[in-house]
């Protein structure tokens, strides 16, 4: 039979282990998920959403828009201007999640500021910025998605907020479901190297019943397949994914398609694309693919957007019409 220190020190080793990864789980973890998931949902959005997010984010800064409509020659690389204290900054917001701010795109920016006579400029993106660009001292403030997504997450509509933290709970749950599973079954192990109850934990048993006890599996693996079997607790299934969270997944799919720049819903039926320059037919033909894994979505529009400044016209066109 189990001795009571088998016992005892199975359940601490399973608690400390299973106790300290669960609660860096559903902290630091579960704040990373959350994050991670409103930067993509920020990146699936049009330009001009997100960078009415970040100045409505530096507002709590002191400053105020001055023009927030881009320059239609430049596109997303206009800078628009903020106001702080009377004096003009220039803004320029970089949306994509794997966005990199380099040393050069902060030498470009001191320029168009010294060129119009601002106080400083702000280089905002949703990716991250080069260890060269954050040594540049041109008086550039510069912000990347682990910076901005404290301030843009109170601004976000609540339902979005709540998806995004729905979605972040599911998958730690999951997780935590198979960390206790493991550690109960590092605690067994580590309590039988400890106690040298590998050997005496079955009483040994009369004579008349040695044949029955030679098949009967030894103690130590009848514990572990009842820790990691029968007696386990068994991850819930996961549920089918909600209309939102297909929408969010699409968009999200569609953005890091080649040929394409973003997507994003303009309508509960219409899926917004925004092409780059020079997108060929089998790079718009991939968007289909994406869109007919989803029984719900499939038969949506798609409206192809033609790069700002192409003399090319909106075109629709629908993958599957059942």
């Amino acid at each position: 039979m189990l001795t009571v220190s088998f016992v005892v020190t199975a359940l601490v080793i399973a608690g400390v282990v299973g106790g300290g990864i669960t609660a860096w789980l559903w902290t630091t973890h579960c704040r990373h998920l959350v994050a991670t998931g409103g930067l993509r949902a920020l990146a699936a959005m049009r330009w001009r959403e997100f960078s009415r997010f970040v100045i409505e984010a530096l507002q709590q800064q002191g400053f105020e828009a001055s023009r927030i409509e881009p320059d239609a020659n430049r596109g997303q690389q206009a800078d628009l201007l903020l106001n702080r204290d009377g004096q003009t900054w220039l803004l320029s917001c970089k949306q994509g999640v794997n966005y990199r701010i380099t040393a050069a795109m902060v030498d470009e920016l001191a320029r168009a500021v010294r060129g119009s006579n601002a106080r400083g400029g702000i280089l905002a993106t949703l990716g991250r910025v080069d260890p060269d660009a954050r040594k540049q001292n041109q008086g550039i403030e510069l912000l990347d998605g682990a910076t901005l997504w404290p301030l843009i997450d109170p601004l976000l509509p609540p339902s979005l907020h709540r998806d995004l933290v729905a979605r972040a709970h599911a998958q730690v749950a999951r997780t935590t479901g198979l960390v206790w599973v493991g550690a109960l079954a590092l605690g067994l192990t580590a309590a039988m190297l400890l106690t040298g109850d590998s050997e005496s934990s079955v009483t040994p048993a009369p004579a008349p019943v040695l044949q029955e006890q030679a098949a009967a599996p030894p103690a130590t693996e009848a514990a572990t397949v009842s820790a990691t079997g029968a007696d386990a607790p068994e991850p819930e299934p996961e549920s089918a994914p909600s209309e939102d969270e297909e929408r969010l997944d699409i968009t999200q799919a569609v953005s890091t398609l080649p040929g394409i720049e973003r997507a994003g819903w303009a309508t509960r039926s219409t899926l917004l694309v925004q092409l780059l320059p020079g997108a060929s037919q089998e790079q718009i033909d991939a968007i289909c693919p994406v869109l007919e894994r989803s029984q719900l979505l499939r038969t949506s529009r798609v409206q192809l957007q033609p790069p700002p400044g192409s003399a090319d016209p909106v075109r629709f066109i629908q993958c599957r019409t059942f």
